[in-house]
């Protein structure tokens, strides 16, 4: 079996947004993962030059894009 593959579905100025959208989608059953270099929070100044990325699965990519688009974000594949 191979393993599931992450896309990227956005990327976020600000990790407190991806972390919104990742709650939207957990509460919809897609499965996503936040990749955010910010020192944990400690430094959020670091997602201007490294933004937070949201991923999804590469089978969930559309329903994820449906999602995020109802509650007003766009996705990086525009």
């Amino acid at each position: 079996m191979s393993p599931t593959e992450f896309v990227l579905l956005r990327t976020f100025g600000y990790r407190h947004e991806a972390e919104f959208v990742k709650s939207v989608l957990d509460s919809a059953a897609i499965d996503s993962v936040l990749v955010a270099d910010d020192a944990g929070g400690a430094e959020a100044g670091l997602t201007f030059s490294n933004p937070a990325r949201l991923m999804v699965r590469r089978q969930d990519i559309e329903a994820a894009a449906e999602v995020v688009r109802e509650i007003g974000f766009g996705v990086d594949r525009d």
